[in-house]
């Protein structure tokens, strides 16, 4: 035979074997090899998500050997899960993919691997070395799950310490012990768990704990013992907040009677003293002399036991805060130590120098203070006059190196970091504002007495032109009946709109002639042509200086810089709406055309305008002072970017970019995009809240709004959501899975669209949002017009938030308004009409369709329908849902399955 022959032979016989062990392994039953009755030769324990070594032999076998590893499956039935020889492994269970043998070469053939939940059971090992048993071990491996809850514990809270053993019956019983090994009281509940509690759970408390499990049946082991380290949640909280800006001071979480607030300044030259005192049941408020307070709103509900307070501090408000919530005689305590942080600019400075001045409090728990300047290369004189303070010194003039921004930051010594911003540019220092930067000071254009006469003409001329457009169906009809449109009236009409049309010529003549008798405007409009022939950065930031019409504005990014194959002229891809049915040839369309243009003239005319009320001039005419003193807050306190977008139909995106990675904030590098309302604009929209959290954002005004141009049809919409996200990934320098989506009310349709088409957005919020647009049109317009406005809504106005939702994998974070007036179907008054709940639930049947059923729906509308947090705690007691338990179990699907919804758990 030759070499060849011989070793393929060798293959064959080889696979064979393989194909053997397979075969017997679900029909053989392994018997224990210790020559008595019990099921299994050993026991192990081991604690969820730790490696498991399961060992198979007592000395080394380096000879020709094959080992099996065979796992119960069902009372009778062994499964192969490994086998392998001195050549090869053969793993059949893949799900096992951490499995392994511990040192195969050495003769150690213990089954090492992480057991997930469910893998628990009996384990055989079976070795056979030249062709003949060696030997046979069972070994019973149970994985024990041990819960800490709170955790961590707040201070004066109930700790719960649950633990658990499967398959139940490994284990005879299991104890708790706490730090020192004090042993603690232990009871099995219903779904056997020894749970033991520890009420009132403060600081002496801290340390190991530690969970015994006694076997049951044979164990080389007599208890199995395993560490759970518990810490308090600080018996008092340590923190920092910027002077002059809303802090939140908590409270126990406890649904309590009364509230009592007290407060000692950092120095303690005062006794501890009562600031304020609030009864829900009394409905009465106290406040005295020191900090002022104010309890907090929603999601907080003072009558309803739930308390919080609000503190907008000065530096000398900074101390410690303790916060009792009384429940019947049971007291609960939250302690807060607060230090305050302030800039400014010293008024009695030589004039050849520039001082800021950061004052801090509580420098007992500041590990370090310090300043610094948006140049890292720039050499900052400062020093130290005294606790609490630190002054640096900027030679005058200011000069392009030292202009910019100045921050001192404290690092707490819990390693928090806390700073304030000093904006310095060009001209005086403004008042500081709310958040404790510096304003740079702005200045409104002051025109000429010619151009400010005639520009007041032309805005006039602009208001009647918007009521008469908008007013012109109701006109025609009144000149109509009144005989007033036939040629022998119309002709003097058009003499006299003829001769107005001249004369708003003239006074737009004189209105040019006066501006360019005005220097400030001469150079405005040098500055905006130099941006326009050569687009640099330097030119960008001198044209950023004014605020003008922006379509005028030169074009700072477009869709077509970038190919991509999602963008065409025709624009991005939409979710086509559901339809009914086939037409059934050309009869069927004859008699739906008037029903078609019927919904297209709805659709192009009251119905645009009543869905989106921020694309009416008028409206925006009347809200122009307010969102001009948006815009230059955005500017001067947060050095925001306005840049022009083209879309790909052609539309042109009015865009605020405020950066924070420069500022060292910790949410700078994330970028939240923010989604308006159908009334809503960058200008006083949503974007201050994510500034507040210290993320960088990026807002923009729907087509239509502000800047932008166009009109705000579902189709433009998703056009111009995508240039935004394009413009932050490609210009702005963000990573898809940095940014987030925030969206609110009607902004959730863009929010959506955005992570069902570019599912590597790290997560969306949406606030006050719908699943479908047509049950809220249905509520607004008379019933006999309902097929009229299904047609309209899924044709023209196809808003279906639900769907595109259901198609994002990744986090999404829904909040509902409880007295929402615009999402509800019946009212504010009742809940479950709220829309926002049915967008949770698609999203919930989406993603969990199994848990979902009719049952699960029941329990889940049951909850959404309290209106407040003791009905909500009433339906969770009630139900008695175990959070660990769920936890836990998501966790192993998700592990054992993978991420991907639907989740068939």
């Amino acid at each position: 035979m030759s070499e060849k022959a011989a070793v393929y032979l060798e293959c064959v016989m080889e696979f064979g074997l393989h194909i053997l062990v397979l075969v017997f392994s679900w029909v053989v039953v392994p018997s224990s090899t210790s020559g008595t009755d019990r099921e299994w030769d050993d026991l192990l324990v081991i604690e969820l998500g730790k490696p498991a070594t399961l060992a198979c032999v007592d000395r080394e076998m380096t000879s020709s050997m094959t080992v099996t590893w065979l796992k119960t499956v069902g009372k009778s039935e062994w499964k192969l899960v490994l086998s392998a020889n001195e050549k090869k492994e053969i793993y059949v269970e893949s799900s096992m993919d951490s499995m392994r043998l511990a040192d195969k070469e050495h003769g150690d053939f213990s089954l090492v691997f992480v057991p997930k939940m469910g893998e628990e059971g009996l384990y055989c090992c079976s070795v056979k070395q030249q062709e003949r048993n060696v030997t046979q071990r069972v070994i019973l491996l149970a994985i024990l799950t041990a819960t800490v809850f709170p955790a961590p514990p707040p201070h004066d809270s109930i700790l719960r310490l649950a633990a658990s053993v499967r398959p139940a019956h490994a284990a005879h019983r299991i104890t708790w012990a706490g730090p020192g090994g004090t042993p603690l009281r232990s009871e099995v509940n219903r779904k056997m768990k020894t749970l033991t509690k520890l009420p009132r759970f403060n600081q002496s408390d801290e340390g190991p704990y530690e969970c015994v499990v006694h076997p049951q049946g044979f164990s080389s082991r007599a208890t199995f013992s395993f560490r759970v380290v518990v810490k308090v949640d600080g018996p008092q909280i340590f923190t920092g907040s910027v002077a002059h800006v809303p802090f939140s001071l908590s409270c126990p979480p406890v649904l309590g009677d009364y509230v009592l607030v007290y407060w000692q300044s950092h120095d303690k030259q005062k006794a501890m003293q009562l600031v304020h005192q609030y009864d829900r049941w009394r409905d009465s408020t106290r406040t005295e002399r020191g900090p002022l307070l104010r309890l907090a709103g929603p999601p907080f509900r003072p009558r309803a036991g739930s308390f919080s307070f609000l503190l907008s501090p000065a530096v000398q408000d900074g101390g410690l805060y303790i916060c009792e919530v009384f429940l019947n005689e049971e007291c609960y305590s939250q302690r807060t130590l607060l230090s305050v942080l302030t800039v400014r600019a010293s008024t009695s400075a030589p004039p050849s120098e520039l001082q800021l001045i950061c004052q801090y409090s509580a420098m007992s728990q500041v590990q370090q203070a310090g300043w610094s300047h948006q140049d890292p290369s720039s050499r900052l004189q400062r020093f130290s006059t005294g606790p609490g303070l630190l002054v640096l010194n900027v030679s005058r003039p200011i000069t392009a190196s030292t202009a910019g921004n100045y921050t001192c930051t404290l690092r707490l010594k819990n390693g928090q970091a806390v700073w304030a911003v000093y904006t310095r540019l060009h001209g005086p220092p403004g008042p500081p504002g709310p958040d404790g930067r510096t304003r740079r000071r702005g200045q409104n254009y002051q025109p000429l007495a010619l151009e400010k006469h005639t520009d007041s003409i032309i805005g006039w001329a602009s208001v009647l032109w918007s009521l008469s457009y908008y007013s012109s169906p109701l006109l025609l009809c009144y000149l109509y009946r009144k005989g007033y449109i036939c040629s022998s009236k119309l002709v003097p009409v058009g003499q006299y709109v003829g001769t107005a049309l001249i004369c708003l010529f003239g006074v737009a003549c004189l209105r040019g002639w006066g501006r360019w008798k005005n220097s400030e405007y001469v150079q405005f409009i040098s500055i905006l042509e130099e941006a326009r022939k050569n687009h640099t950065a330097s030119n960008k930031k001198k044209l950023r200086c004014y605020d003008f019409d922006f379509y005028s504005w030169p074009l700072d990014f477009s869709w077509s810089e970038f190919s991509n194959p999602k963008l065409s002229k025709a624009g991005v891809s939409l979710l086509k709406p559901e339809t009914s049915g086939a037409a059934s040839g050309l009869l069927k369309h004859v008699r739906t055309l008037p029903c078609h243009v019927i919904s297209f003239l709805i659709a192009h005319s009251f119905g645009r305008r009543m869905l989106y009320p921020g694309s009416v001039g008028l409206l925006q005419k009347a809200m122009r002072p307010m969102l001009q003193q948006g815009q230059a807050k955005l500017i001067e306190e947060f050095d925001g970017q306005r840049n022009k977008l083209e879309a790909c139909d052609g539309n042109h995106i009015d865009t605020m970019f405020v950066d924070r990675r420069r500022d060292g904030a910790p949410g700078g590098k994330t970028l939240v995009i923010c989604c308006e309302g159908n009334a809503g604009f960058y200008e006083v929209g949503c974007m201050n809240t994510p500034l507040e959290g210290g993320y960088s954002v990026l807002g923009w005004n729907h087509p239509g709004f502000g800047g932008s141009t166009g009109v705000p049809f579902p189709q433009n919409e998703a056009n111009a959501m995508d240039v935004v996200i394009q413009f932050a990934v490609h210009k702005l320098g963000f990573q898809l899975n940095d940014i987030i989506i925030y969206a609110w009310s009607i902004g959730g349709f863009t929010a959506s669209w955005a992570v069902m088409s570019y599912p590597e957005l790290q997560a969306v919020v949406l606030d006050a949002s719908f699943d479908d647009l047509l049950p809220l049109a249905l509520k607004v317009m008379p019933e006999s017009w309902t097929p009229l406005v299904q047609h309209t809504i899924r044709q023209y106005m196809n808003l279906n938030n639900a769907k595109q939702l259901c198609q994002y994998q990744g986090p999404v974070l829904l909040i509902r308004r409880t007295k929402d007036e615009i999402i509800t179907t019946a009212g504010p008054d009742d809940i479950m009409s709220n829309r926002g709940n049915d967008l949770l639930l698609r999203l919930l049947h989406f993603r969990y369709p199994n848990v979902m059923a009719e049952e699960g729906v029941r329990v889940v509308r049951q909850w959404l329908g309290a209106s407040n947090p003791v009905e909500e705690a009433s339906v969770y007691s009630h139900y008695q849902v175990d959070d660990d338990w769920c936890v836990s179990v998501l966790q192993s699907y998700q592990t054992h399955i993978g991420p991907a919804f639907p989740w068939t758990v």
